[in-house]
Formats: structure tokens, C-alpha cells, sequence
């Protein structure tokens, strides 16, 4: 039986489904990745942002500091103006010139010196202590510079092995001549007590540093690098471009990428940084992305099962479905299509022929002398015979479009579309000829009953209809059984007129 003439279940539905599984699965991958992508994106920000509001209060921290302390330098210039400095008592004399901001813990003493260098008056001390500091960077350049302020010198240890900062502003004379230098020291230890009390990362650092690159303190601590040279690390290179702002690199000292965040502390030129390792800004972003992205697979995989389950119990229903059909529309014994599907087909064709104008043929065959066979060789025979006549029908009916059916007990019918009647009489005669050769080459059969054939052909019009064309074809078989059996017979075509089925 030709395939096209088998009723065909629809895949659409199968296929929706597999399309809506697959679309919904990587709906969940994309909104997957774009919601770990926002959570990296967000975890980056809040570092960026937490690194300059952290630099942000340290410079903060810092620049007030060092601006109470320069107020105590400017309070010291104006008192050493005053008349008469010399005899006012010490101790009244340096409560006049020293504020309490000299006495704080990571101050050192305020010292006055003269043009040579030589210490004149101290914060902590009635009587001063002879030592000169004209070797000193910061005596030498109030010496050599004047109008330059508040002077922040390099770190240097003092003879008592502190490490100290030195801030300082120049004395003038009241002709603004070069008199002398006004000096605190700022022990690093500030510095170290600043930040020590900030939790950090592993790979984290916390900087201090001049602008001209010396190293103030460093977070995680360490002594060796105070002092140390970083002009050419990249935080110079950006604090060109604005006294505040972050940046990602990899760090020259050990390696590590990290994002820099940085900020001028006031007008001072000291630098504040704050790296964060890039590795640890991400690796809560890992954890909690490895957990999503193990949550969203499973439910994918879920999903990827459940499509395939539903595609899998459609597709078996679809089958069951389809091999119902078939067996509804097709004879079991022959293979052919049964009557039913025969009927269907027919008036499924005759509108056609009717819409394209085209004509139709049919052959109607019956098994000569059948009953006398059956009862002879027994109906198992019988049946054989029927199905080896059948094979010969499909087997000649090569066309896609050509329909063999088991009309009814011995008798089948050939619906032939586009079809003239000499065409249709010369299939019969193949099909005749094909089963009157059956014997010999049909194993367990020794005798074959014939065929006769009646052969029928309809230009279908509103004036007729199939049954016409069936009973046509019925007289012209019964036309060759009574010619004597094993033969084709036509029919005239029914409505053809000067049609070419009439050939």
C-alpha cells in the first residue's frame, strides 16, 4: 500500500513541545548569566566603592591631622613676633607659643630653630636641648626658598631611632629675611595606629605614601619597605590626571591584580591607597555563582527530562495513534487499503479531478471461479492466493497518486487519477498478466485462479458521481466474465465528450 494514502499524525504538537522546552531551557541559562553577571558587576562596584570611601576617611583623617599641627607651626611664628619674647618667663612663654596639639602622643616636639640651625625654643622642654638641624632637607630648603609654607619632609629615623615626619615653616625677620625654621615631627607610628585597626584581605594592601613616591606606611606591615621608592607604580601615573580616582592593575611588588582605589589627603601631598585583590572581590561571587549555576542546571536538567519525556510518551502515542489509523484504513490479509479508506479516497479525488478540470480511471478486478478454489484447496489457500493477487495489484501500480484497495471478498478496485482509459486498460492487462504468471514463481501456490477486469474512466461533472464511475466499471466485469473469464473489458467514459480519456 502506497504510504501517501496512509493517514499521517500530525509532529507538530511534538515539535511545539520540544521548542517550548528548549526555549524555556535557555531562557533559564540566559536569565542565569545575566543575573551572575550583574551579582560579578555588583560585587565589583561595592569594592570600588567601599576602596574610595575607606581612602576617602583615611586622607580625611590624615589632612586634619597634619592641619592641626601646621596651625600649631603658624601659632608658633606669630608668638616668636611678639616684643619682648625673651623676657617673658619660660614657662608662660611656652604656653603662649605651643597649643595642646604639640603634646599629642605621635608628635614629637615643636622645635625653633635660628638662622644657623640651632635649637631655640622647644614644646616639651623649659630649657631647649643644644642640637643643629641645618643639615636637615627641611632647613635647607626654608634657607633657600622663602614664601614656599608648610614644608613635609622625606621620613627619616631621629638619633633616638624613631621614624618621623617632619613638618616645618620658615621664621623671617621683620625685614623678611631667612631667621630661622619652625618644626614638628609626626611619628609613622600615626600612620601605623591609623590603619592597623582596618580588617583587610590576604592579598589587600593600605598605602601611605609623598607624591614624589616614598613609602609612609603599608598595610600588611612592613618595616622594609618604609622608606621605599614606588614613583613609577601607576597610582603616580594617575594621580596626574585627578587627586582622587581607582584603576585595576597588577601590582610590580608581588605580582597580585588588584583594584586600586587612591585620593590626595587635602592639599598635603601625601597619598592614600587602597588595593583590593581582584581574586578575593570575586571569590563570593564564585561561591554563590557555582551554587546558582548548580541550581539552574539541575532545574535545566529537570526541565531537559521532562520535555523529553513528554516528547517521547507523545511520540509513542502519536505511533500507537498512526498504526491505529493504519490498521483502520487498510485489509489486514492483502496489505491494501480497505474499503472504507477506498470510498474516501475516491471522493476525495473526484472533487479534485472536478477543481483541475482532469479526468479519473478504475479498474474493478474479481478472482475468477474463487468460491470454487476456496472450496477445493481450503481457505488458507485461499487466503494466500488473495495476498499474492494483491502484491501483483500493488506491484503494478507504481504511481504515488494510484490507490489499490480489497474491494470486498475476491474483488479489488484500482483508482488511477489523471488517468485515460487506454492507460487504465493497459494496467489491467499488466496486473492480468502478473497474476496468470503467479503460479511459477509463487512458492506453496501449484494453481492460480484469474483475473477479469472491468476498466472504467469518468470526466467528473456536476452530472455525475463516483458511484457512476463504480457501477460502469462493475458492468464492464461483468462484461468479462461472461466473454469467458481471465480478461479486461472497457467501459465508455462517463462525461468525457472529446476528452483525451476517451482514447
Amino acid at each position: 500500500m502506497p504510504q501517501s494514502h496512509i493517514p499521517v499524525q500530525k509532529r507538530a504538537p511534538i515539535k511545539r513541545l520540544v521548542a517550548i522546552g528548549c526555549a524555556v531551557t535557555l531562557s533559564f541559562l540566559a536569565i542565569c548569566g545575566f543575573v551572575i553577571a550583574g551579582m560579578a558587576d555588583r560585587d565589583y562596584e561595592q569594592a570600588r566603592r567601599s576602596s574610595e570611601n575607606l581612602v576617602a576617611t583615611l586622607s580625611a583623617n590624615i589632612a586634619g591631622t597634619i592641619d592641626a599641627l601646621d596651625l600649631s607651626l603658624q601659632g608658633v611664628q606669630e608668638g616668636l613676633k611678639l616684643p619682648d619674647l625673651d623676657r617673658i618667663d619660660p614657662a608662660i612663654r611656652n604656653m603662649i607659643m605651643y597649643d595642646r596639639s604639640a603634646t599629642s602622643e605621635d608628635v614629637g616636639s615643636i622645635l625653633a630653630l635660628d638662622r644657623d640651625g640651632n635649637v631655640t625654643s622647644e614644646s616639651r622642654s623649659l630649657t631647649p636641648r643644644k642640637d643643629n638641624f641645618a643639615a636637615r632637607d627641611f632647613f635647607q630648603h626654608h634657607r633657600d626658598y622663602a614664601d614656599t609654607g608648610a614644608y613635609i619632609s622625606r621620613p627619616h629615623v631621629t638619633r633616638q631611632g624613631v621614624h618621623v615626619l617632619t613638618i616645618s615653616r620658615r621664621i623671617d625677620d621683620f625685614d623678611g629675611n631667612f631667621n630661622g625654621v619652625v618644626v614638628a615631627a609626626l611619628k609613622l607610628s600615626y600612620f601605623h595606629n591609623l590603619l592597623k585597626g582596618i580588617r583587610i584581605g590576604a592579598e589587600d594592601t593600605l598605602t601611605i605614601n609623598t607624591a614624589d613616591g616614598t613609602t609612609l606606611m603599608r598595610m600588611p606591615f612592613d618595616i622594609a619597605m618604609v622608606g621605599g621608592d614606588l614613583s613609577r607604580g601607576r597610582i603616580f601615573s594617575e594621580l596626574k590626571k585627578s587627586p582622587m580616582g581607582s584603576f585595576e592593575t597588577f601590582a610590580a611588588s608581588d605580582g597580585v591584580r588588584r583594584l586600586t582605589a587612591y585620593q590626595k589627603a587635602g592639599t598635603w601631598p601625601l597619598i592614600v591607597g587602597a588595593g583590593r585583590s581582584v581574586t578575593e572581590i570575586y571569590a563570593p561571587w564564585k561561591r554563590e555563582a557555582l551554587m546558582i549555576g548548580a541550581i539552574v542546571f539541575v532545574l535545566c536538567a529537570f526541565n531537559v527530562a521532562l520535555v523529553a519525556f513528554l516528547a517521547f510518551s507523545l511520540q509513542r502515542r502519536a505511533a500507537a495513534e498512526q498504526e491505529l489509523a493504519i490498521i483502520a484504513t487498510t485489509d489486514g490479509l492483502t496489505g491494501l487499503c480497505n474499503r472504507r479508506r477506498f470510498d474516501e479516497l475516491m471522493e476525495s479525488e473526484w472533487r479534485r479531478a472536478q477543481r483541475s478540470k482532469t479526468g479519473v480511471a478504475l479498474l474493478m478486478i474479481d478472482v475468477d471461479h474463487f468460491k470454487y478454489y476456496n472450496d477445493e484447496h481450503g481457505h488458507l489457500t485461499g487466503d494466500a492466493v488473495l495476498a499474492a493477487i494483491a502484491q501483483c495489484i500493488a506491484g503494478s501500480t507504481r504511481r504515488a497518486g494510484d490507490v489499490a484497495a480489497r474491494f470486498g471478498g475476491e474483488e479489488f478496485a484500482v483508482l488511477l487519477p489523471a488517468t485515460s482509459l487506454q492507460d487504465a486498460a493497459d494496467l489491467a492487462e499488466r496486473i492480468r498478466d502478473a497474476v496468470f504468471a503467479l503460479p511459477a514463481s509463487t512458492k506453496g501456490i501449484l494453481t492460480t485462479p484469474t483475473v477479469s477486469v472491468g476498466v472504467a474512466a469518468a470526466f467528473p461533472r456536476p452530472d455525475n458521481q463516483p458511484a457512476d464511475m463504480v457501477e460502469a466499471a462493475d458492468k464492464a466485469l461483468y462484461q468479462a466474465k461472461a466473454s469467458g473469464r481471465n480478461r479486461s473489458v472497457k467501459a465508455p467514459v462517463l462525461g468525457a465528450g472529446k476528452s483525451k480519456l476517451a482514447a
